[in-house]
């Protein structure tokens, strides 16, 4: 390997490097995307989704170029990247790249199993997020509650002993 200057561009990553640290971004990336998928006029949205914003498919009808929709997602998903707070929205979306054999037992693609969520911050950025279903369908919305919160408290114990081991100290106050 040969180092010919400093890295500015790399797999759809802007580096930029300051005094403060090395910030990474993906910007052009993302405007890439819009001008590839004709989206480039679209109204820009605080919140890409609703919370509990259920999508359905039409029955007997199949996506015109499933290519395109996996590729999209994809690409979505690496924008995660940089982009945490879509993180709800494509998992969303990606949810109907699922063949119509895994459908739920309700006979739909709508999936009766509940979302689970995390984010984790240390000063002012996202350091550890997650979105995703559980693998299981839950008896109740307690029961659910209570998965998700192991999840999280796995996740949460994981980090403060990263923090530890790096020996920097760790603020045991919860903000909700």
């Amino acid at each position: 390997m040969k180092e010919l200057r400093e890295l500015k561009h790399f797999l759809g990553l802007e580096v930029e490097r300051t005094n403060d640290g090395i910030f990474l971004c993906q910007q052009k990336y993302a405007r890439d995307l819009l001008e590839k998928y004709g989206m480039v006029d679209c109204k820009p949205m605080s919140t890409p989704v609703e919370v509990n914003a259920r999508l359905c498919s039409v029955e007997d009808k199949d996506l015109e170029d499933v290519t395109m929709y996996r590729q999209l997602v994809g690409s979505l998903i690496y924008l995660t990247l940089s982009r945490p707070d879509i993180v709800y929205a494509v998992s969303v979306i990606s949810r109907f790249m699922q063949k119509t054999d895994e459908a739920s037992p309700r006979g739909s693609t709508s999936n009766i199993k509940s979302t689970n969520g995390y984010v984790f911050n240390l000063a002012s950025g996202a350091i550890s997020w997650c979105s995703k279903r559980q693998p299981t369908v839950s008896l109740s919305s307690t029961e659910a509650e209570y998965r998700a919160a192991v999840m999280a408290t796995q996740e949460c114990v994981w980090l403060a002993q990263l923090l530890k081991d790096l020996h920097q100290p760790i603020d045991r106050g919860i903000k909700l």
